[in-house]
């Protein structure tokens, strides 16, 4: 693939960063943070002040994060499960997905190409990771592992990370699946399809760039 080196700030945004040809970097805006900007998230707008100000109820918030917390642990233990890197003791609260996990590596024939793969698309500016690009049961796939619930907006997600991936000169066509890993220990695969999903992205990155550009009127 012909791509370049992104830089990854660790805030809570998951600002990216790409070098480009003169040597400095840009900031990109993250796939989740342009899909979060213009309200795509459900929770985003679960509750307004009079005033038209989001407001998060303090127990909803704190639910969140933790939320967070636990999808950000199930997938560095994921990942470091599907590079063969030692995997040290895990929470109880963890643990149960992470089996979840384990199940499903060892129910499908699965082949894995990329891991946590950054992807970026210059025409519309914006940036990401792929959790995995792997083969399934015969079947390429981009995969996205998920701890929380299921959400029509991870099939945009989803294919925000495609298009990058094939602009970058990844392969084509592939199928895209969420892997919902349970607090049961069970996994659900799945599928999404719409071919509503992409244009629906493109017409959040172009809001969110036209925010951006007036504000700096």
């Amino acid at each position: 693939m012909n791509t370049k080196t992104l830089d990854i700030t660790c805030d809570f945004d998951h600002v990216y960063r790409v070098r480009m040809d003169d040597g400095n970097t840009k900031a990109v805006p993250s796939v989740t943070s342009i899909m979060k900007d213009v309200g795509y998230y459900p929770w985003v707008f679960s509750e307004k002040k009079d005033d038209g100000e989001v407001s998060f109820p303090t127990e909803a918030e704190d639910q969140r994060k933790t939320a967070a917390m636990r999808g950000t642990e199930v997938h560095k233990i994921t990942e470091d499960m599907d590079r063969e890197n030692p995997v040290g003791p895990v929470d109880i609260d963890i643990l149960p997905y992470v089996n979840a996990y384990k199940t499903f590596r060892e129910e499908n024939n699965i082949t894995i190409t990329e891991i946590e793969a950054f992807v970026h698309e210059e025409s519309f500016w914006y940036a990401g990771a792929l959790d995995r690009v792997m083969t399934i049961n015969g079947t390429p796939s981009i995969v996205d592992i998920k701890t929380g619930q299921e959400l029509d907006t991870t099939g945009i997600q989803l294919a925000a990370y495609q298009f990058a991936w094939e602009k970058m000169g990844g392969g084509k066509g592939l199928a895209r699946f969420a892997l919902h890993l349970k607090p049961n220990g069970n996994y659900k695969l799945v599928p999404y399809q719409s071919r509503e999903d992409l244009p629906n992205f493109l017409a959040a990155v172009r809001v969110y760039h036209f925010k951006r550009r007036n504000q700096k009127k």
